[in-house]
């Protein structure tokens, strides 16, 4: 979880880490980030299916509604 020398900010750990550091950099003004994968079909399966819930519950994402 710390900031990489090429300029990015690694999001590494548990789901409840990575929202954490979410929190963290959403409290400091943050609105978007770009994110990337080095396994991208298995990482982003990851991030949908464990990232993204507890996202919802911490409040930085509403619940995804496909008739919306």
């Amino acid at each position: 979880m710390a900031q990489s020398r090429l300029g990015g900010y690694l999001l590494i750990g548990t789901p409840e880490q990575i929202v954490d550091r979410l929190l963290h950099l959403s409290d400091m003004g943050l609105d978007g980030v770009v994110l990337s994968w080095v396994n991208y079909e298995t990482e982003l399966a990851q991030w949908i299916h464990e990232v993204l819930p507890v996202m919802e519950q911490a409040g930085l994402r509403r619940p995804y509604d496909p008739a919306s």
